[in-house]
């Protein structure tokens, strides 16, 4: 079930996977967990309230229960909006719980699940960001990773252009780093952060299937993209718990694949 709460902002989750992300925030009288989560973390939640991310963006307050629809695969619970998009656009979206483990699927009008995301948010709560090459009317899915799982819920959504902060770019090819992991060619690039800031990066080729990673200042991957920029191009989003510099892989996503590339990344 769903209900319209008053606009404000929030965010929480973390990645996406071979081909997908996003994020979102709310408050009201109803939405009174903000609060709670405030009092839990208020450096956190005040970061995320405040972030720009969230200008002329939506937030609705809801609830998973056995009277939602229900996954035929898994049986978890799930609440549907409907987002009508311009080409090129880029959706952020937030979903964060107290009761479950918030998770995000993105869907177009085909029925095909072309964006997710789990923990890209704080804690285990999701956060997701995918552009939409093409406009139209696209399905956001608030549902959780548990099947049954019940609770309320807070859902944040905008549709946006990014202003990038950094636009590097340059060619993968022999003589690139090589990933430890399988060989595949990269580039890294340091980023230095406060905790509580939101990164988003989008990493686009015309040569190669575009790969992207995130680490953190320990060096564990931490969130990664293969295709949520739409195409074989990388978008990705993650919430940054701690201080300290990260480092962004614009990576292939086959070993051997070479090419020249466009990375852009801002910090909010």
């Amino acid at each position: 079930m769903l209900s319209l709460c008053r606009s404000f902002a929030l965010p929480r989750r973390w990645g996406s996977c071979l081909a997908l992300s996003l994020v979102a925030l709310g408050l009201s009288s109803s939405c009174r967990w903000l609060d709670l989560l405030q009092e839990r973390s208020a450096q956190v939640g005040s970061s995320l309230a405040s972030s720009p991310l969230w200008r002329d963006g939506r937030t609705l307050a809801g609830t998973l229960s056995p009277e939602d629809l229900s996954n035929p695969q898994d049986g978890s619970f799930w609440d549907e909006i409907s987002i009508t998009s311009q080409p090129g656009q880029i959706l952020i979206a937030a979903l964060e719980s107290e009761d479950f483990d918030a998770y995000l699927e993105l869907v177009d009008g085909q029925g095909w699940v072309i964006g997710f995301d789990d923990d890209s948010g704080p804690d285990i709560n999701a956060l997701l960001a995918v552009r939409l090459p093409e406009g139209g009317t696209y399905t956001l899915r608030a549902t959780s990773f548990e099947p049954e799982s019940t609770g309320n819920y807070r859902l944040t959504y905008v549709l946006t252009q990014i202003d990038w902060q950094q636009t590097p770019s340059g060619r993968l090819q022999e003589g690139s780093l090589q990933h430890p992991e399988d060989g595949s060619w990269m580039d890294e690039y340091p980023i230095a952060a406060r905790a509580g800031q939101i990164l988003i990066a989008s990493l686009t080729s015309a040569d190669f299937d575009a790969f992207l990673q995130l680490l953190d200042p320990s060096g564990e991957v931490v969130a990664w993209d293969d295709d949520q920029g739409g195409g074989t191009d990388a978008l990705m989003i993650a919430f940054l718990p701690r201080t300290g510099t990260y480092t962004l892989r614009a990576n292939t996503y086959g070993p051997g694949e070479k090419g020249a590339y466009e990375l852009q990344y801002t910090l909010r």
